[in-house]
């Protein structure tokens, strides 16, 4: 595991929370909010666990923020993103 597999992850569902608030807007304004914190939280604590070489940690981390992908399985990037992973 290394620092660019989380930014990998989480730009991915960074990309798809934006798609999906525009889609949604204004409605969907608070569970974006919500949603955009929770990947935030999970990527830094994911480079903090990398860094301190936690790496039991960091897949936990990385676990959290693949589960978050998961519901954009279908979309096209998902594979790229998912690629070399280990999922539980």
């Amino acid at each position: 595991m290394d620092l660019q597999t989380g930014v990998r992850v989480y730009t991915f569902v960074r990309d798809r929370q934006d798609e999906q608030r525009d889609e949604q807007h204004p409605q969907g304004h608070h569970a974006y909010v919500e949603s955009w914190h929770e990947a935030h939280d999970l990527s830094q604590n994911y480079a903090s666990a990398v860094q301190a070489g936690d790496s039991e940690e960091a897949g936990r981390f990385l676990g959290q923020l693949m589960d978050m992908a998961d519901q954009w399985k279908s979309h096209p990037g998902y594979s790229v993103v998912s690629a070399g992973i280990p999922r539980h």
